[in-house]
C-alpha cells in the first residue's frame, strides 16, 4: 500500500475496477448472508444502517473532501507535498471538531430517548456508522487527490465488506442480535485505517504554527455547496429507503437486494470516477483534454451496467425468487430498473465532475435539489410502496439529473471556447 504509485489512468482504472469487482462478489455474499439467514425485516433494518452510511459518506465531510481535493490535487502534481499535507489534516480536524458536536447533540438525545423508555442507543449506533463513514471518505479523497486511489479503494471496496460479511456470519452464528452492533465496528474499523494510510497523520497543526508556517482557512464558500450538493445526490440515492422503512421494513429489504445488485453495476462508474477525478480537476479550463476526459470516462463507466443489464434480463425473475424466496418477488424489476438508470448515469458521471470541480458549485447544488424532490418527493406523494415503484422514480431522476449535467458542461465547454478565441485574438493583436 505504501509503495503505491501514480499510473496511467487506464491502469489506475482497471486496478480500481477490479478492487470493485471483488468488493462487489463480497456485498453479494454480505446481502445473501443476511437475506438468507435473518428476517426481511432485519434486512430491512440492516439497509437502512448501510443506507445512513452512504448518505454520510456523501455528506457527512460537508462539502470539505471534495474542496480539499481541489486544492490539493494540484499541489501533489507539482509535489509540493509539505502545503499538500498541511491541508489534508487541516480538512481533518475540521470534521473531527464539526463530528464532535454532532456526537454530543446525539448523546443528549439518546440519553433522552433511553430515560423515556425509547431506545435511543440506535442513535449513538447510527452516529458511529455515520462519523466513520464521513472520515473513510475524507481519507480515500485525500489519497484520490495524491492520485494513488488504489489503497483507499481496497479499503472501502473490499475490506468493508468483507468485515461486514464476518460480523454478519458471527452474529447468524452466535446471537442474531449482534448484525447491526458488526456492522458498526466493520465501519469503525474501516475509518481507523483509512486514516493511518491518508496523507493526515503526522505532525499536528499546532507544530507548524510554532514554525511561523500560516494555516489556510477552510474554504466554506466552496465547501458548503458542494457538501450540500453531495448530500442532495446521497439522499437520491438512498432517500427511497427511507421512504420504505418508514412503511414498511420488508418492502425496504427487497428494495436493499436491488439497491446492492444495482451496486455491482455502478462500481464501473465509481472505479472511473475515482481515477478521472483529479484529472479533471487539474485540466478542468483545458478545452482539449478536458473533453477527452470525459469521452473517455464515459465509455468506461458504460460497460459495467450495460454487462449488468444483459444478465439480469438473461437470469430473469424467476431465478432469483428462486434463490431468495416469495417475499422477494418485485426484487429482479426494480433491480432492472434501477440498472438502466445507473446506465444513464455512466454516461454523464463525468460531467457532474466538471461541474463540481470547476466552479459551478451552485449549480450542481441545485440540480440534485430538483433531483431529489422529484425522487423522494414524488415517491412520498405518490405512495410508493413497492420496490419496483420506487425504482421507477429513481430513474426518472437519473434522466433529469443526467440530462440537466450534460448541459451544463456543455455550456462550461462553451465558455472554454471563447476564452481560447479571445486569446487568440489578443495574441494576434500584439
Amino acid at each position: 500500500m505504501a509503495a503505491e504509485r501514480t499510473g496511467s489512468a487506464h491502469l489506475q482504472s482497471l486496478t480500481v475496477l477490479g478492487i470493485r469487482i471483488g468488493g462487489a462478489a463480497l456485498q453479494m455474499a454480505l446481502v445473501a448472508v443476511v437475506a438468507l439467514r435473518f428476517p426481511v425485516e432485519d434486512v430491512g433494518l440492516n439497509g437502512l444502517l448501510w443506507s445512513i452510511a452512504l448518505v454520510a459518506r456523501m455528506a457527512g465531510s460537508f462539502g470539505v473532501d471534495l474542496s480539499g481535493m481541489r486544492e490539493q490535487a494540484p499541489l501533489w502534481a507539482a509535489n509540493d507535498g509539505r502545503r499538500a499535507r498541511l491541508l489534508a489534516r487541516r480538512d481533518a480536524r475540521t470534521i473531527a471538531v464539526l463530528w464532535g458536536f454532532v456526537g454530543i447533540a446525539v448523546a443528549l438525545v439518546a440519553g433522552l430517548g433511553e430515560f423515556l423508555g425509547y431506545p435511543g442507543r440506535w442513535l449513538i449506533a447510527f452516529w458511529m456508522v455515520a462519523a466513520a463513514s464521513a472520515f473513510g471518505r475524507l481519507f480515500m479523497v485525500q489519497r484520490i487527490a495524491k492520485q494513488q486511489p488504489v489503497a483507499g479503494q481496497f479499503m472501502e471496496s473490499v475490506a468493508l465488506p468483507f468485515f461486514g460479511l464476518v460480523a454478519a456470519l458471527a452474529a447468524s452464528y452466535t446471537d442474531p442480535g449482534l448484525l447491526i452492533p458488526g456492522q458498526v465496528v466493520s465501519f469503525v474499523l474501516m475509518a481507523l485505517i483509512m486514516w493511518w494510510l491518508s496523507p493526515a497523520p503526522g505532525r499536528s497543526l499546532a507544530q507548524y504554527r510554532s514554525q511561523g508556517i500560516e494555516i489556510p482557512r477552510t474554504p466554506w464558500k466552496v465547501a458548503l455547496p458542494l457538501g450540500l450538493g453531495a448530500t442532495l445526490t446521497a439522499l437520491c440515492v438512498r432517500g427511497p429507503m427511507f421512504v420504505l422503512s418508514s412503511r414498511s421494513l420488508a418492502v425496504a429489504g427487497t428494495y436493499d437486494v436491488a439497491q446492492r445488485i444495482q451496486s455491482a453495476g455502478a462500481m464501473g462508474t465509481s472505479a472511473v470516477s475515482t481515477v478521472f477525478g483529479p484529472r479533471i480537476a487539474v485540466a478542468v479550463r483545458e478545452r482539449p483534454k478536458l473533453r477527452r476526459l470525459v469521452i473517455e470516462a464515459a465509455v468506461a463507466s458504460a460497460v459495467m451496467p450495460a454487462l449488468l443489464l444483459v444478465f439480469l434480463l438473461v437470469v430473469g425473475e424467476h431465478s432469483l425468487v428462486s434463490l431468495l424466496g416469495a417475499e422477494y418477488s418485485g426484487t429482479w424489476g426494480a433491480a432492472v430498473v434501477l440498472v438502466i438508470s445507473t446506465l444513464i448515469n455512466a454516461t454523464t458521471s463525468a460531467t457532474s465532475n466538471v461541474l463540481m470541480l470547476g466552479g459551478y458549485e451552485r449549480w450542481f447544488m441545485r440540480i440534485s435539489g430538483v433531483q431529489l424532490l422529484l425522487v423522494v418527493g414524488g415517491a412520498w406523494l405518490t405512495g410508493a410502496d413497492t420496490a419496483p415503484a420506487m425504482a421507477f422514480w429513481v430513474l426518472g431522476g437519473e434522466l433529469f439529473r443526467s440530462l440537466a449535467m450534460s448541459i451544463g458542461f456543455l455550456l462550461h465547454d462553451r465558455s472554454l471556447k471563447k476564452s481560447a478565441e479571445v486569446e487568440a485574438t489578443d495574441a494576434a493583436r500584439a
